[in-house]
């Protein structure tokens, strides 16, 4: 089906394909849960675009009939910001309408989504849509164990002429978390009212990233937004606004202003503020390391540097543990291997954390 078809189908709508699994059939006792999810794109010269999808959505099992859901509550929003750091509201908040209702025969599945996002021709399921953009804007949510946790946008600027977005985030969460959050943020509440800096590090990093410290395990699928609202409050409250992922948030927006246009730069910058950087030479050559600090090398105390707590790396047991094979054991790229993990936690994890904190704190 031609192109400009699609889009004289969808004139004046801003759509939203969500792909997901199958939906519950919205009754009186249905439970519903808050999804948000974010996703970027970037225009060159410093300017991008980024969409903030947030609502709630019925629980589903995978047995059930796919169909739209009329309880289902979504809105988008959409920010412009320049080279010069300055943000415009395009959309606010914009609240999302059952697109069958819209344009029930449009075949979106020649829309240019990644083949992962892509939709299947002439299924309309899970689409929404709002009369406030001209050309068109579609958003896909792929699922992951029954809940949609990222997303793609496909947004036409100008009528034949699009952008697609890296792929972004989502988050979900509902109430029967709570004794769960509970039960874990205890165990974090004790280190911190004790003074044990390091070990409340290491506790947040098992709450948080369980495969980076050597503790006891922690389901990931736990890790919901108000478990992270949950752990910046009490780093907040025990080091009187000097601790906490909101903090570091707030200096890792400060380095990605600065940095617009390139994400390594952005960590360096935020390794600086926080005091994650190696202040002089080490006495030994230690090519693992580089320049960042080890776990043994980190401040813990008040003293240090505003936001250098929690530490986002991988515990050096852990790192050793990759580095060094056990004996009787030949690894001719254990060293590199380990390398590789510090680079990787340091310049990917950052990044995708401060998303997720960005997330669960708006």
């Amino acid at each position: 089906m031609p192109k400009m078809w699609i889009l004289k189908q969808l004139s004046c709508a801003l759509t939203v394909a969500l792909i997901t699994t199958p939906m519950r059939p919205v009754t009186p006792q249905t439970h519903f849960y808050r999804v948000t999810c974010q996703a970027r794109v970037s225009l060159g010269q410093g300017v991008s675009l980024t969409y903030r999808l947030r609502g709630r959505l019925p629980e589903r099992t995978g047995a059930e009939i796919p169909q739209n859901s009329a309880g289902a509550a979504l809105t988008l929003t959409v920010q412009r910001q320049d080279q010069n750091g300055r943000v415009q509201t395009l959309l606010n908040a914009s609240t999302l309408r059952d697109y069958q209702q819209l344009a029930p025969d449009a075949d979106y599945a020649q829309l240019p989504f990644e083949e992962m996002f892509r939709a299947q021709p002439h299924n309309a399921d899970y689409l929404y849509g709002t009369p406030a953009s001209v050309h068109g804007l579609y958003v896909s949510l792929r699922p992951i164990s029954g809940q949609p946790q990222q997303m793609q946008i496909v947004h036409y600027l100008r009528l034949g002429e699009s952008v697609r977005s890296t792929v972004g985030t989502c988050q979900t969460e509902n109430g029967d978390l709570d004794a769960a959050v509970e039960e874990q943020l205890a165990l974090l509440q004790d280190r911190l009212q004790a003074g044990d800096w390091g070990g409340a590090d290491r506790e947040t990093r098992r709450l948080l990233a369980p495969e980076s410290a050597s503790l006891l395990p922690f389901n990931p699928g736990l890790v919901q937004p108000k478990l992270i609202r949950a752990i910046d409050q009490v780093w907040l409250t025990a080091s009187k606004g000097r601790f906490g992922l909101s903090v570091q948030l707030r200096l890792w927006q400060e380095a990605l202003a600065e940095h617009p246009n390139n994400h390594e730069a952005a960590v360096n910058a935020l390794r600086d503020r926080v005091g994650w950087k190696l202040a002089a030479p080490r006495a030994e050559v230690d090519f693992i390391s580089s320049d960042w600090l080890n776990e043994s090398e980190l401040s813990y105390s008040l003293q240090a540097p505003e936001g250098h707590l929690p530490w986002v790396g991988v515990s050096d047991e852990i790192v050793q543990g990759v580095a060094i094979p056990p004996p009787g054991v030949h690894c001719g790229s254990c060293t590199v291997d380990a390398m590789q993990l510090r680079h990787e936690r340091f310049y990917l994890y950052i990044p995708q954390l401060m998303s997720r904190v960005a997330l669960a704190l708006e």
